[in-house]
């Protein structure tokens, strides 16, 4: 299974939630705070079927093409992994994953359908195995996202996946 280590039990994260959100509907990725949206990224999920994203919940149970299911996930900015050459030709192609990738973590009470593994990264081509692909914006992303954090890098940052807005 690809990314069989980076399958995880749900857990809720041992340290302090940030001040700032993420929301993803299945065109969009957003940093958001309580009193509104800050930053937006296209972004998409998955592998596309006949050049579309399809983000119905049969297609979030299929294992590397599907996107990644509905629910509440976080992250932590303190995980986030820079590509660089010997990474490039050892781990990671840079094409497929871009410059950098942050781990997904799926927070308690997110169905997942045994799926995992799951990142935000970059790329050269839209499309993954489930992961959030933010494609060509996601250097700014991370740009953004350690600006609006500063040096509080040691937090957890709410994600949350919803279809409803994408069409």
């Amino acid at each position: 299974m690809k990314y069989a280590h980076e399958i995880r039990r749900p857990e809720v994260p041992a340290c302090a939630k940030s001040v700032i959100s993420l929301h993803f509907d299945g065109k969009i990725f957003k940093i958001q705070t309580a009193t509104g949206v800050l930053k937006t990224y296209p972004a998409v999920s998955g592998k596309p079927v006949d050049s579309k994203f399809d983000y119905s919940l049969e297609r979030q149970k299929v294992s590397n093409q599907g996107p990644i299911p509905e629910g509440s996930y976080w992250i932590s900015p303190a995980d986030i992994w820079e590509n660089n050459a010997i990474k490039n030709l050892l781990v990671s192609s840079r094409s497929a994953w871009g410059d950098y990738r942050i781990t997904i973590r799926v927070s308690p009470g997110t169905q997942t359908h045994a799926r995992g593994g799951f990142f935000i990264h970059g790329g050269d081509i839209p499309g993954s195995a489930g992961c959030i692909d933010l494609t060509s914006s996601m250097n700014q992303f991370i740009k953004d996202l350690k600006s609006l954090l500063g040096k509080s890098v040691n937090c957890h940052v709410p994600l949350t996946v919803e279809y409803s807005d994408a069409e």
